[in-house]
């Protein structure tokens, strides 16, 4: 089996957009093991702020954060900035195409002090919500090398539930970029429909996965990461649920709520993610803009110390009921078009030439109801750019 590090964003979802249902009346041994473990994740704050949509963000000592509780990162020591230059995502001309920046996320009054950073606090119904899915977008590609998935089947067997749609290019690479639209599908409990980027490596073992992508809860699209290093099977999860994302961020935490979301024909609005490792520490770094959310330390991966090869972006959905499917993207499909169907636009791999059709797959996993299309580069606002997605009980 192959060994991943994927790393998805959302806005994008980073590039991609992660929506997920949870469950209403969860079983009384799960909220006690969820009560347990939230004492640990939600270490003590010395100071925190309540949003206007309820969610508590709290200021940890940065050295306290829930990452340093894994034993791998005992002798880590916290990196506050990457040694590579960020580069500054230029805005659109366009009235209809905005690009999210961090500053517009929270109010400026929520700054946390030197020496802390932002968390946002995890609510019990969540936890458990969350132990429910394991993502699978940057594991599993297609054998395909054309623009568009009418017809493509992937290299492994997907888990039941599961579809995905994508852009995969097999190139070395140090990490991967994109802006893309924020949508807000509707889902119902037990799903989830997700677009994102991500980088990969191979070693034949298991999966190593990155990921960056908004998702629903409460109603409200958010900004989620995920990793693993066996394809889910006994590391990893979203943001803070487990120690591994390493928070430096004083303002902008993952899990806040992504607004305003874009409308059908109306309004576009997008968030430019990138996902880069840091030569010289070989941490990767997930960066919002030009602004640096925080970091996955090069401790928790078996394999990605000297790049990844692959990366790519698209979408993916599940539903633990196999009789009813959630839509990806924004419920519609890529010939749609703009302001119709979900945009990933400024398709990059970080300090290399965009790779030729030859390195590059597109895929479907069940294309009569997901599909992806590569449009190529078309300059401007998109440059290389693609569409996703697909409608919601699209198939039983």
């Amino acid at each position: 089996m192959e060994k991943t590090l994927l790393i998805m964003l959302v806005l994008l979802q980073l590039g991609m957009n992660l929506i997920q249902g949870l469950e209403e009346e969860p079983f009384q041994d799960e909220k006690i093991m969820a009560r347990r473990r939230l004492e640990l994740i939600n270490k003590p704050a010395i100071k925190s702020f309540q949003t206007k949509n309820g969610d508590i963000l709290d200021c940890v000592e940065i050295n306290k954060q829930f990452a340093f509780d894994n034993p791998l990162l005992r002798n880590h020591t916290i990196q506050m900035k990457p040694n590579f230059k960020v580069s500054k995502q230029t805005t659109s001309t366009a009235r209809s195409f905005t690009i999210l920046s961090p500053s517009q996320l929270l109010p400026k009054s929520i700054r946390c002090p030197r020496g802390t950073v932002v968390v946002r606090r995890i609510q019990e119904v969540e936890l458990i919500a969350m132990d429910k899915f394991s993502p699978l977008l940057g594991t599993t590609t297609f054998s395909t090398t054309n623009k568009s998935s009418h017809s493509t089947t992937p290299d492994e067997e997907l888990l039941p539930g599961y579809q995905i749609a994508n852009l995969v290019a097999s190139t070395n690479n140090v990490g991967v970029s994109a802006v893309i639209n924020v949508w807000t599908p509707d889902v119902i409990t037990e799903e989830f429909s997700e677009v994102s980027a991500f980088v990969a490596t191979d070693d034949g073992a298991a999966s190593n996965v990155i990921q960056v992508h908004p998702m629903l809860y409460q109603n409200t699209t958010r900004l989620y990461a995920y990793w693993t290093k066996d394809s889910g099977k006994s590391t990893g999860c979203f943001n803070g649920f487990c120690p591994g994302f390493v928070q430096v961020s004083q303002e902008t935490p993952l899990g806040v709520a992504l607004t305003p979301v874009s409308t059908y024909s109306g309004r576009q609005y997008f968030m430019a993610i990138t996902i880069q490792q840091d030569k010289d520490t070989k941490n990767w770094w997930v960066l919002i803009g030009d602004k640096q959310i925080g970091y996955y330390p090069k401790e928790l991966f078996s394999t990605m110390a000297n790049g990844a090869t692959r990366g790519g972006w698209g979408g993916e959905i599940y539903s633990i009921s196999t009789h009813a499917s959630p839509p990806m993207g924004n419920g519609h499909f890529p010939e749609e078009g703009y302001s119709k169907s979900c945009l990933i636009s400024r398709l990059n791999l970080v300090g290399q030439d965009f790779p030729n059709n030859t390195s590059l797959r597109v895929g479907s996993s069940i294309p009569d109801c997901y599909k992806a299309i590569y449009n190529g580069d078309v300059g401007g606002d998109f440059g290389h750019n693609m569409f996703v997605g697909g409608p919601a009980n699209c198939w039983e």
